[in-house]
């Protein structure tokens, strides 16, 4: 551990010098670290600055020279545009220089105002009309109490304008996330992803570091989140498998949500804490070692068939450096406040993974629809099956469809619509349809070594359209059935004689990385190389690296009677 500890903390010293010395101009593998597509860059340079001057330059013989060179950086970067992530990581490095009585020495007079004025919530929050986002989403709700509680805490504001912004999004979760403690982020829709999992964590964290009174509601949301998370611990150190913003972020996201429970205290047995820190020092050091790129001399989400969602682009690579190495610096500080030391892992903790459930349903939502996440462990490898929607923006999207994903082994394509490892239907006139978005039942069972899941499905959703949009005149009956190196799905699909008329026929795509696959049902069978599909205009690559081939199945003449058996096993080790 010490030595991966000390490799994160080295490439951050060295970024800041990096940053100190090239200032505005700074590039990082050919891309400008400062550019219009670049979020949030500006606040988080001077959140790690700030920590790099504090934690390893002081009582060096450069730290005079560091806080000089932070001086000039938080000088440049505070006339700068200012947007709600970045304003929040400026404001913790800023806080963290004020608790450590530097503020004053690193920001001159001109420039302490010009800060006060861009790093306000007010910037996307409407404080005139009942504190309305500005085309923000729900969870923005939290940027705001965080970047208002250490305004308060710097003496910037006198009203505790924190506790309004935190109530609004209370009031949020209660309204759309019923009494499972998960955040829909969406009004409804059923987009439980992730973030739903970790914003409890991320409030925790604030909450804590503001000393501010945690919501008895986000510690049971806490709580509920941790045994997702624990369910996924394993030695590889990878994270969340489905969703948006998943990879480095999968990993991190899990991290966060563990070491915060720790410093929140309360939340774990005796056992399932040697599980947390264990796993936590796998994820650490998976970041340092996996996802660090020495020929990049950067953090690598991009290249090398790599691919993450647009909203992490490669112009975001300065940014990304940043908020990985700080989400690590954070839950270690955590941990540390909770007694630990980082020497060395907990012994023995790897023998406690075998004793977690091999298989749990957690239950996000039921009302109108069941919408829930199916975990289940087969020795090293950690299957999520999500049953929900993806909401209006990510129904159709690979990462959000009811298919088993689990790192390294069988991973999607973020943003894009294959329909990958679904029996679609290929209309006529070139629409796709998919059984994604409309589960009126979702079961699991256990059977004798292994377990099986239901799902029932009434109409299918229009790929591609916005919003969700229901196609009637079908029933899907589906059952996966999960055994040991094995995963079984099979489909009984019913269509009414208007739907089949429209239908030209049924496919099925499934993009490897790792197994084997067999489909049944199907009258052709495609295979792509990953060099022929990327020659096709189609991409293969996924957050932890390329598939090695897609494969297409199709039946082209349907029954009369619209009744479909379809079928696909995949075997694996």
């Amino acid at each position: 551990m010490r030595q991966s500890i000390d490799t994160l903390k080295g490439r951050m010293k060295s970024l800041f010098w990096k940053i100190a010395e090239e200032k505005e101009k700074i590039v990082i593998d050919g891309v400008p670290g400062y550019n219009e597509k670049a979020q949030f860059t500006n606040g988080k340079v001077i959140n790690l600055c700030s920590f790099v001057v504090l934690d390893m330059l002081k009582g060096t013989e450069n730290e005079e020279k560091g806080l000089r060179a932070l001086k000039e950086i938080i000088h440049f970067t505070a006339r700068m545009k200012m947007e709600t992530w970045g304003i929040l990581n400026a404001m913790e490095g800023l806080y963290r220089l004020a608790a450590n009585g530097a503020l004053d020495a690193c920001a001159d007079a001109e420039t302490m105002e010009i800060l006060k004025r861009s790093l306000d919530w007010r910037t996307f929050v409407d404080a005139n009309k009942d504190f309305v986002l500005i085309d923000k989403p729900t969870n923005y709700y939290g940027v705001a109490f965080g970047i208002a509680r250490y305004r308060e805490l710097l003496g910037w504001e006198k009203v505790k304008y924190s506790e309004i912004l935190l109530n609004r999004l209370m009031a949020h979760i209660s309204r759309y996330s019923g009494p499972y403690d998960f955040m829909d982020e969406t009004p409804g829709q059923g987009r439980f992803d992730r973030y739903s999992i970790l914003i409890p964590a991320e409030i925790t964290a604030l909450v804590l570091d503001t000393r501010w009174q945690e919501p008895e509601l986000m510690r049971n949301m806490l709580r509920s989140s941790c045994q997702i998370v624990l369910r996924l611990a394993n030695a590889e150190g990878t994270g969340f498998s489905y969703g948006r913003s998943i990879g480095a972020y999968g990993e991190t996201a899990a991290l966060q949500i563990l070491s915060t429970a720790a410093a929140l205290g309360g939340i774990f047995s005796e056992e399932e804490e040697r599980i947390a820190y264990g796993y936590c020092c796998r994820i650490i050091q998976h970041i340092v070692h996996f996802w660090y790129d020495e020929e990049m001399r950067s953090i690598n989400l991009w290249e090398k068939g790599r691919r993450t969602d647009g909203y992490r682009n490669k112009n975001r690579i300065l940014g990304e450096n940043i908020s990985l190495s700080m989400q690590l610096i954070g839950a270690m500080e955590q941990w540390v406040q909770h007694g630990y030391t980082w020497e060395k892992e907990p012994e023995g903790w790897e023998n406690l993974l075998a004793a977690l459930p091999p298989y749990a349903v957690t239950l996000f939502a039921d009302d109108p629809l069941p919408r829930c996440l199916v975990t289940v462990r087969d020795g090293d490898a950690v299957w999520q099956l999500p049953i929900i929607s993806g909401g209006n923006d990510y129904f159709d999207r690979d990462p959000y469809l009811p298919v088993p994903r689990a790192n390294l082994l069988l991973e999607a394509v973020p943003d894009v619509t294959h329909g990958a490892w679904l029996p679609c239907l290929e209309m006529r006139d070139g629409a796709l349809l998919l059984s994604a978005a409309y589960a009126d039942l979702a079961k699991m069972e256990p059977i004798e070594n292994g377990c099986r899941v239901a799902i029932r499905q009434n109409g299918f959703v229009l790929a591609g359209k916005r919003p969700m949009e229901r196609i009637a005149g079908a029933q899907i009956q589906t059952a996966y059935t999960f055994r040991r190196g094995s995963i079984l799905r099979e489909d009984e699909i019913r269509l009414s004689p208007e739907l089949l008329e429209r239908v030209s026929c049924l496919r099925l795509i499934c993009d490897e990385m790792a197994g084997t696959i067999r489909a049944s049902g199907y009258e052709t069978e495609t295979r792509l190389s990953y060099a022929q599909a990327a020659a096709a205009g189609i991409c293969l690559d996924t957050p932890h690296g390329s598939c090695r081939e897609m494969i297409r199945y199709e039946k082209k003449v349907l029954p009369k009677d619209g009744r479909l058996r379809v079928a696909w096993h995949l075997l694996y080790s």
